[in-house]
């Protein structure tokens, strides 16, 4: 189980490193293909052995429990194809002569990196080391968001790490405050620092102090995820980005934020109960869910499309979350079914963008006729994403709706509506681009990169429809050793 784990987070940095020093785009891209292979078995083994068992450790540095688990799923899925799509994607930009091979490398370079921060990020068991790891990723994603160089990406990288590092800095107070807190419990120590240990202690820490810090951690790592109102830098990161990342930011950057959160929250609960983290993210989701609704209508541009679709679903997450009970399951449930579902609407949008080179939706019409692997993964991400049932967001956002009713019937009807006006305005646009006559001819895609682009998509569509409505068994053990984390033991529906 160790070596899973330590292949599990260190195949990344490998292929990066490699990457860097490695001249010839064909190794490269072979050293990205044994990555991805190595990112699903790895993640799939310490999925299974952890969901049947204790937490993973490798010495003092690797944690894994089950909610590490989880994000190590979502992060080994989406890093697989989101590996396949970049080699694709690049590969076509290349042989269009818009990127050197030098340009080729360091693409790949930053994107391993990116992904190893994530994964080290879910796998210590230290919150210093988290919050490190988090603010490397964070470096890595600016210089990936701004990779084209053009003015609008450059504006957009910037404001990200303005504005990343301002919610960083937040996170790291909070994660200070923690820690003088916990001194006085444990002493002057690495103890005071490790997530077995606050929660072991969570009781005796003080209240005032681990309120502090649970506010300046929500605003901080909330930033980072795209909580409104912190969300400003997120709709612009994820148009101007090349669409690889921005399928990385959406399903994998935004969880391991919301991650950070919740490992705080799960001390801060036992210290001060769940009432107070509970309505501050319930707040916070809501605010997230009304602004993307509103924004989603009167969006042109289908990447930003998506972006504001991405704000939406963390802040659903984030009520699940806030309910507790019923509503950690769906929270858990929630961010899995989203990253997938999230990342196949941005592969097929990157799809449409190599076709067509613009992002403009009133341009793009047919895409179901016109080009049909990426126009129907558009439309089934879009109903997923929407919440139609056969697909597992249905089932989180009923689960969470019924937790809400059951607690607070207001925040229940507020939550209906939102959803309501954000299903309409999204199906209406993504319907819009699907349906109809194709307006552009557009630009052919060459053979090898049709075929990377459309294993992403199937590998993602075949997961996001198996674990449909039906929660596999194999996945069942660790959400409830998720649910456990939070509170006491639920029966799974």
């Amino acid at each position: 189980m160790m070596w899973t784990l330590v292949l599990l987070v260190i195949a990344p940095i490998l292929a990066g490193l490699g990457t860097l020093l490695i001249h010839d785009r064909r190794v490269v891209v072979a050293l990205q293909y044994g990555q991805a292979v190595i990112l699903l078995a790895a993640g799939a083994h310490v999925v299974m052995e952890v969901g049947t068992g204790e937490p993973a450790t490798v010495g003092l540095l690797l944690y894994t429990d089950a909610l590490s688990a989880w994000l190590d799923l979502v992060l080994a899925v989406v890093g697989t194809t989101g590996t396949l799509f970049a080699v694709g994607y690049l590969d076509e930009q290349f042989d269009r002569g818009l990127i050197s091979l030098r340009r080729f490398r360091q693409f790949f370079y930053l994107f391993d990196l990116f992904l190893a921060a994530m994964l080290i990020a879910v796998n210590v068991g230290d919150v210093a080391l988290m919050w490190i790891a988090i603010e490397g990723s964070t470096l890595v994603a600016a210089l990936l968001i701004a990779f084209e160089r053009n003015k609008a990406a450059l504006e957009a990288g910037w404001k990200f790490m303005i504005l990343g590092s301002v919610g960083i800095a937040l996170a790291l107070f909070g994660t200070i405050i923690l820690y003088y807190t916990s001194e006085h419990v444990l002493g002057v120590t690495s103890d005071a620092l490790r997530w077995s240990e606050l929660y072991r202690i969570a009781g005796s820490l003080d209240p005032t102090a681990i309120k502090v810090a649970f506010v300046f951690v929500l605003i901080g790592y909330g930033t980072k995820a795209g909580v409104a109102p912190m969300h400003s830098w997120l709709p612009d990161a994820h148009t101007e980005a090349p669409t690889p990342v921005s399928a990385m930011l959406s399903a994998n950057m935004l969880t391991v934020a919301v991650y950070a959160i919740l490992r705080f929250k799960a001390v801060v609960d036992r210290t001060v109960g769940a009432a107070f983290t509970g309505n501050l993210m319930i707040g916070l989701g809501l605010l997230s869910v009304a602004i993307a609704a509103v924004l989603l209508l009167v969006q042109r541009d289908y990447k930003r499309l998506f972006a504001y679709s991405s704000i939406e679903h963390i802040g659903i997450a984030l009520i699940g979350f806030g309910i507790g009970g019923p509503g950690v399951f769906a929270g858990a449930w929630h961010l899995l079914n989203h990253a997938l579902a999230k990342s196949t609407a941005f592969y097929g949008a990157g799809w449409v963008l190599l076709r067509h080179e613009h992002k403009m939706l009133d341009r793009v019409t047919g895409l179901v006729r016109q080009m049909p692997l990426a126009g129907s993964a558009i439309v089934i991400a879009g109903v997923a994403l929407a919440g139609m049932p056969p697909f597992g967001l249905f089932a989180s956002e009923v689960l969470i709706t019924i937790g809400a009713y059951s607690a607070r019937p207001v925040v229940a009807y507020l939550f209906l509506s939102l959803l309501t006006l954000a299903f309409a305005t999204l199906l209406y646009h993504v319907l819009r681009m699907a349906l109809g006559e194709p307006t552009e001819a557009g630009r052919a895609v060459g053979a090898r990169t049709r075929v990377l682009l459309s294993a992403a998509i199937v590998i993602n569509v075949a997961a996001l429809s198996a674990i449909g409505l039906q929660v596999p068994s194999d996945l069942a053990s660790l959400l409830e050793a998720i649910t456990r984390l939070f509170g006491p033991q639920m029966v799974l529906p």
